[in-house]
C-alpha cells in the first residue's frame, strides 16, 4: 500500500496535526482557566497599577483575567459596585465609609493613593496674582472641589481652619476638574482644589499658582483604594486573596518605576504624555493598614462627612495583603 506522502511522512504528519490540536485545546483550556475579575475607575493616575498588572501579565501570573473599564468618578465606581456591574471599583475613601457608616457591606481588598507631606498630588490652587496667601484670606470666600461634600474639600477645609482661617465662613461650589482653572479665571471661585494630572494642566495655562498643598493639614494618608462587596468577597475569596498579591506586586514595580507608566496612563485618561510626566505621580500604599486610614476617618467625621468616627479595621477585607 502506498501512501500519498509515504508511510513516514503520513504518520509524522499525522502526529504533528495530534499535537497542535493537543496545543490549542489546552491554551484554550488554559484561558478560560483564568478568574474573570470586572474592574472599574476613574481616568486618574491613581488606578495605573490596575492597568500595569494587565499590560506586564501579573494578573494572568496569579490566574486572573482583569476586564478594565472606565467611569467618570470614584462614585460612579462604587455606585457601579454595590450595583453589581462589576467586582472591583478603585474608589475614594470618603464614599466607602459613607457606605460603611450606612450598612453598605462595602470594604478594601488593596490600597491605593497614598497622601504623603510635601509630595502630595493634590493641591489649592489661586490665580497667579491672587492676594491669597492663607486660610485667613479665604475667610468668606468661595472654594471649587470636585464635590460639594468630598474628602479633598474637607481636607482644604482643615487646612484654612489650621492656618487662621474659618472654615464655617466658605462657600464650597461643585468644579469638574477639568474646569478648575476656568472657575478661578472668571471668578466663580476664589480657590480650588484639584488633583494631578489637572493641577499640572492648570498651571501649564501660566495663570494659575498653588497655594498649598490641603493635605498637608492632615498628614499621611490613604485617600482612595481598591473596594469590593462583603458578600462577593466571601463567595471568592481564593480569588480576592490573588487579586490583592497582583495588586500589591503591581503596585510595588509601579512606585518605582514611574516613568514606565506615563503612556499607559496617558492612554486611559487621554492627558498627553507630556503632561502626565511633568505631573505629581501618584504613589500607591504597598499594604492596607489602619494608620493610613484612620486620619481620613477622622477628617470625614470631623468635618461631618459621616456621622460618627470608627476604626479603620472595620473597612479593610481579610484578604488584603498586611505588612508582616
Amino acid at each position: 500500500m502506498r501512501f500519498p506522502f509515504g508511510r513516514r511522512g503520513g504518520v509524522a504528519g499525522l502526529a504533528f496535526a495530534f499535537l497542535a490540536t493537543l496545543v490549542t485545546i489546552h491554551a484554550a483550556q488554559s484561558q478560560s482557566a483564568l478568574t474573570v475579575v470586572r474592574a472599574v475607575g476613574p481616568p486618574n493616575d491613581g488606578y495605573k497599577a490596575v492597568y500595569w498588572g494587565v499590560k506586564s501579565g501579573i494578573f494572568k501570573k496569579y490566574g486572573l483575567d482583569v476586564q478594565t473599564s472606565i467611569v467618570a468618578s470614584g462614585a460612579a465606581a462604587a455606585a457601579a459596585l454595590s450595583g453589581g456591574a462589576a467586582d472591583i471599583a478603585y474608589t475614594n475613601i470618603l464614599t466607602l465609609i459613607q457606605a460603611h457608616t450606612h450598612n453598605v457591606p462595602m470594604v478594601f481588598v488593596a490600597p491605593g493613593n497614598l497622601q504623603l507631606p510635601g509630595k502630595s498630588q493634590t493641591n489649592l490652587l489661586v490665580l497667579a496674582d491672587s492676594p491669597i496667601k492663607s486660610g485667613k484670606d479665604l475667610i468668606g470666600k468661595t472654594l471649587g472641589s470636585a464635590s460639594l461634600r468630598d474628602i479633598n474639600a474637607a481636607a482644604t477645609l482643615a487646612w484654612i481652619d489650621k492656618t487662621g482661617g474659618d472654615s464655617k465662613t466658605v462657600k464650597v461650589v461643585e468644579v469638574p476638574a477639568s474646569a478648575g482653572a476656568a472657575f478661578l479665571e472668571e471668578h466663580r471661585a476664589d480657590a480650588v482644589t484639584l488633583n494631578e494630572p489637572a493641577v499640572s494642566q492648570a498651571l501649564a495655562t501660566g495663570k494659575i499658582r498653588i497655594l498649598a498643598p490641603p493635605y498637608d493639614a492632615v498628614g499621611a494618608g490613604m485617600t482612595a483604594g481598591f473596594a469590593a462587596m462583603t458578600p462577593y468577597v466571601t463567595a471568592n475569596r481564593d480569588a480576592m486573596e490573588r487579586f490583592a498579591k497582583a495588586m500589591h506586586e503591581s503596585s510595588v514595580y509601579v512606585n518605582a518605576h514611574l516613568p514606565e507608566t506615563v503612556d499607559v496612563v496617558a492612554a486611559y485618561s487621554n492627558v498627553p504624555a507630556d503632561v502626565v510626566a511633568k505631573s505629581v505621580r501618584f504613589v500607591d500604599a504597598e499594604y492596607l493598614e489602619p494608620r493610613y486610614l484612620q486620619p481620613m476617618i477622622d477628617l470625614c467625621a470631623r468635618y461631618q462627612l459621616i456621622d460618627k468616627d470608627f476604626p479603620a479595621a472595620e473597612v479593610i477585607s481579610p484578604v488584603a495583603v498586611k505588612p508582616r
